[in-house]
């Protein structure tokens, strides 16, 4: 049965109420106030449910704000000529949790520190008159993020309220059958149970995911950094202001272009490699000549099991211009060699003496393929163990036909074992190349996104930043520069890169896996 479009839903909605006016008041009184539809409609238990709900939304605003104390601290501490702010902002002084939270949400304040206002003047906090306190932009919208998620679950049960009203007078009006209270609320916790009892993880979800989400998503449109926050708390709403600005201005769309280049490259190559050699090492595994092969899986999976950073912290000291891998270079008479040999293939700028692994910008390509190889210690284990297991799974009689056909051992390897060992491992595949995109670990433990570029080669915009990314520098890494990094801390272009990476990830990974899902179904 094929959906009706939204048109024509909507025309059938617009002939249901014209064909139903007197369920339509019923409707509309819930609209007035939660609960009096189902009065009209003689369901006393259903009109103390929803109206019980509306009368604590409105207890909850009265308790948390000012209203009892607004008048006579409006006659002791009025408006005055001379002040700073001239007006007296009801709803900043004395709103409730909902009023003040959406007043904060849209004007992320107004009154800064230090200013006079109402004849005294503002402070960072004010224990005694809340008024006077300073208002704190971050702070507001956090609490108007709350706000705004618990006044979506109340929109949600005053909809399921109006439309209780409509359906249930429609079907008295009618002659058909009406459920009473009892037999209402019954099925409400039977039909909604599950959602009971998961009530307490879905808060949970809110608050500690949507809730941090939302808060970094609204960063990208405001002009919040540390300059402006060190001042006085208050910044503003900017629109899309910042993101034009990584396309309009050439230090941040430069610096932004080489980023998101090298960021491709690190997690397409990462996971090319270590799937690459993850297979080769199970192929060699899993054949019929290798003995001890319990011995050699052990060996082979002891680098995934040792945590990643202490492995990483191992390879950075081991590539320090002193390290494990110079000492044995020049112990071996292999130093001058390695040098010109990098020179030549452009992966160093120098053509003799101890290499520089991490620290020079003229090595930087160098430093990039370091960092790749030393992924492969962290992430070819895991496809190794990976297609082990795929590989014990084929069925035997496929080889045994294509034998019989004559395929030789290159072609039973590229007709039946590689595209079943890559339809099996197509998600991981995918997953690998999600986590390398945002593997913040492999660069900031081994190159902390060094070697730093030198300031004759950053754009003049950008010099004004202390967040400037390194040679090796992820997008995430840089992010994490920009929000951390002493004086720079540009979180709204922080929030902005964010929301690139979310996009860029999200869309990766759906349109992979849904082609994966597409590739099983067809069979």
């Amino acid at each position: 049965m094929k959906k009706k479009k939204i048109g024509a839903r909507f025309k059938d909605f617009i002939a249901d109420l014209k064909a139903n006016p007197d369920a339509l008041k019923s409707a509309l009184l819930s609209v007035l106030v939660p609960g009096l539809g189902q009065l009209r409609n003689k369901q006393k238990s259903k009109f103390a449910l929803f109206f019980s709900v509306f009368m604590v939304m409105i207890l909850v605003e009265i308790v948390t704000g000012g209203y009892f104390y607004m008048f006579s601290d409006l006659q002791m501490y009025p408006a005055r000529p001379t002040d700073m702010f001239t007006e007296i902002n009801f709803i900043r002084d004395y709103g409730g949790i909902f009023t003040k939270g959406m007043w904060g949400l849209i004007t992320l304040g107004q009154i800064p520190i230090m200013s006079t206002y109402r004849g005294q003047l503002t402070s960072a906090f004010n224990k005694v008159l809340t008024w006077l306190s300073a208002d704190n932009s971050m702070t507001l919208m956090g609490n108007g993020l709350i706000a705004l998620m618990i006044l979506f679950l109340f929109i949600g049960i005053w909809y399921f309220g109006v439309h209780d009203a409509y359906t249930t007078r429609k079907h008295q009006k009618h002659g058909e059958p009406v459920e009473s209270g009892k037999q209402y609320f019954k099925r409400i916790w039977t039909d909604l149970f599950p959602y009971i009892i998961l009530l307490p993880t879905l808060v949970m979800v809110m608050f500690f995911i949507l809730l941090p989400f939302m808060f970094s998503f609204l960063l990208a449109f405001t002009n919040y950094t540390y300059r402006n926050n060190n001042l006085n708390f208050i910044v503003k709403w900017v629109g899309l202001e910042n993101f034009s600005r990584i396309v309009t201005d050439p230090g941040w769309a430069g610096i932004f272009g080489n980023v998101i280049l090298w960021t491709v490259i690190f997690a397409i190559s990462a996971s090319v490699t270590s799937y690459v050699l993850g297979m080769f090492q199970a192929l060699i595994i899993e054949s019929r000549y290798v003995k001890f092969k319990k011995f050699f899986r052990t060996i082979l999976i002891v680098p995934w099991a040792i945590p990643s950073m202490v492995s990483l912290m191992v390879f950075r000291q081991a590539f320090q211009q002193d390290g494990l891998v110079n000492k044995f270079l020049l112990q071996s008479g292999l130093m001058d060699n390695a040098s010109t040999f990098f020179n030549q293939i452009g992966l160093t700028g120098q053509a003799e003496g101890i290499i520089s692994w991490l620290t020079v910008y003229a090595n930087a390509n160098l430093t990039k393929a370091v960092i790749v190889m030393v992924n492969l210690w962290l992430g070819a284990p895991y496809f190794m163990m990976l297609i082990t297991g795929v590989l014990t799974t084929l069925p035997k009689d496929l080889y045994e036909a294509a034998a019989i056909d004559g395929a030789n051992k290159l072609q039973s390897f590229t007709r039946i074992t590689l595209p079943l060992i890559l339809r099996a491992t197509l998600p991981a595949i995918v997953m690998t190349f999600t986590f390398n995109f945002n593997n913040f670990g492999a660069i900031y433990f081994l190159t902390g996104g060094g070697p730093g570029i030198p300031n004759d080669l950053v754009p003049q915009s950008m010099l004004v930043m202390k967040g400037v990314p390194g040679a090796t520098d992820i997008l995430i890494s840089w992010i994490y520069k920009l929000s951390f990094t002493a004086d720079a801390q540009v979180f709204n272009m922080a929030a902005v890169y964010s929301i690139i990476i979310f996009v860029f990830i999200g869309s990766i990974s759906v349109f992979n896996l849904s082609r994966a899902k597409t590739l099983w179904e067809d069979d």
